[in-house]
């Protein structure tokens, strides 16, 4: 019986597909980036400040920080002692957020419609593996390109998801950055602006360390956001993220050439 004071969404049905929830070979990173570079190719043209934000500030780095300092200004001592090293080097990276800051500020890239959680679930493969489009549109809404490209980054580049507790299973598969960066410019290339292209490493950047600004947050504020399973959860998600953010960065020269 259907409840005329709800509201429904219908969507089509797409027969012979697939997901998928670990890239497992660069040619799948491929497949996605060029479905959601295709997904923002064909809304070029579609005014991205008529949607609403379902996620206000979701990603709005300048924000995040801002929550970050004042997480560290009431948290507990025995959190920040075990934090140290942590918070230290979130304040090392603190020039990737001023970058945001004047992106925005200044309005140096355009606002597009964008998906924002690029994950590659959120891609339908047929049998071959080849894509077929992006799902999970709830999170569509004005953004930049960078939040796109970047989670890409973030979920594709490492073998080992965020919550990897051994480092050293966090690394960076180089054929997957390659991937993403063509399948997307395949799509999208024509589309952005030279200071989008030139934005494209700073991408995950961006992305990863935003992720781990939100994680140790959380860890300093009490665990009160994410959902944990043991104690230090959040701690371990941040170390894992800044891992991944300074091998990132070490591997700029081979990648950004």
């Amino acid at each position: 019986m259907i409840d005329d004071s709800l509201y429904y969404r219908l969507l089509p049905f797409i027969k012979n597909s697939h997901t998928v929830d670990v890239v497992s070979e660069p040619s799948q990173a491929y497949e996605a980036a060029k479905q959601f570079g295709k997904f923002s190719r064909l809304l070029n043209d579609f005014d991205a400040d008529s949607l609403k934000y379902t996620l206000p500030d979701f990603h709005n780095l300048s924000l995040r920080v801002d929550q970050f300092k004042s997480a560290i200004k009431n948290a507990a001592v025995d959190r920040l002692d075990k934090a140290a090293v942590e918070i230290k080097q979130i304040e090392k990276y603190e020039d990737i957020a001023e970058t945001y800051r004047q992106l925005v500020e200044e309005k140096k890239i355009p606002l597009r419609v964008i998906h924002h959680d690029t994950k590659i679930n959120n891609v339908l493969f047929d049998a071959d593996d080849k894509g077929l489009c992006v799902i999970d549109l709830d999170t569509v809404m004005p953004g930049y390109f960078i939040s796109d490209v970047g989670d890409m980054m973030r979920t594709y580049l490492s073998p080992a998801n965020e919550e990897e507790r051994d480092l050293a299973k966090v690394f960076i598969q180089e054929d997957n950055f390659t991937a993403i960066y063509k399948g997307y410019m395949m799509e999208m290339g024509d589309v952005l602006t030279l200071a989008e292209k030139e934005l494209f490493f700073y991408s995950g950047q961006f992305m990863i360390y935003m992720q781990a600004v939100r994680f140790l947050t959380d860890y300093l504020n009490g665990d009160v956001y994410y959902h944990t399973t043991y104690p230090g959860q959040n701690l371990v998600r941040a170390q894992n993220q800044l891992s991944l953010l300074n091998k990132y960065i070490s591997a700029q020269t081979r990648l950004a050439k």
